[in-house]
């Protein structure tokens, strides 16, 4: 169709829609546009560029599946907290831990963690999560907001993962943030890997690991 008869096209559905609501031509076509930029916005928010701040990619961290995939979008799913190993340099925890509970946690202490750098009450440890992705990929990763202080997060059926302090959107298999105060820090992610059922963690990169600073 031509550009003329796209215009005239325009101009009879205008035409219409003023006739059933009153409305004239030029509001019609203010509201098309003010629909359009709604819908652009919730598209931008929904990738990671919230308006009026530049959000960071979060790291890129090759993940292990474990699973098919999960449907996160029938009911929320909170951290469960389980217990690990200690084998060697590594941490341990039993795959179908992960499975059965899609989401977990656990805290970590060494006296290599330095206290003055962490606020979990004054202790050394380190708390760190696992969760099963939408995709079936395993994500693990430091279970910390920097801002908030928070050390726990929980789904959403919108498939964000939500901070529980400060409400802290992120897409919930890519954590690119959506919306919130805290979007620069998703969990950290960690690369582990999968062996005899067990996913296995380096307890030195837990040790050395220091809160994030915005860039």
């Amino acid at each position: 169709m031509s550009e003329k008869g796209t215009d005239k096209l325009k101009e009879k559905k205008a035409e219409v829609m003023r006739k059933k609501t009153g409305i004239s031509t030029t509001t019609v076509a203010i509201l098309f546009i003010v629909g359009a930029m709604a819908v652009g916005g919730f598209a931008i928010t929904r990738n990671g560029a919230q308006a009026g701040k530049q959000v960071n990619t979060p790291k890129k961290v090759e993940r292990i599946s474990i699973s098919g995939p999960i449907d996160y979008t029938q009911e929320r799913i909170d951290m469960k907290k389980i217990s690990f190993k200690t084998e060697g340099k590594w941490l341990t925890l039993k795959v179908s831990d992960i499975k059965k509970n899609k989401m977990v946690r656990f805290e970590f202490r060494s006296p290599k963690i330095n206290v003055k750098q962490r606020n979990f009450a004054g202790e050394p440890l380190l708390p760190v999560m696992a969760i099963i992705m939408p995709s079936g990929d395993l994500m693990v990763g430091v279970s910390y907001c920097e801002p908030c202080r928070s050390t726990t997060f929980h789904t959403e059926t919108d498939l964000s993962l939500t901070c529980n302090i400060c409400g802290t959107k992120w897409d919930v298999e890519s954590l690119i943030a959506w919306s919130g105060a805290c979007m620069p820090f998703p969990p950290d992610e960690i690369k582990v890997k999968v062996k005899d059922g067990k996913v296995w963690i380096p307890k030195a990169y837990l040790e050395k690991w220091e809160p994030r600073k915005e860039t």
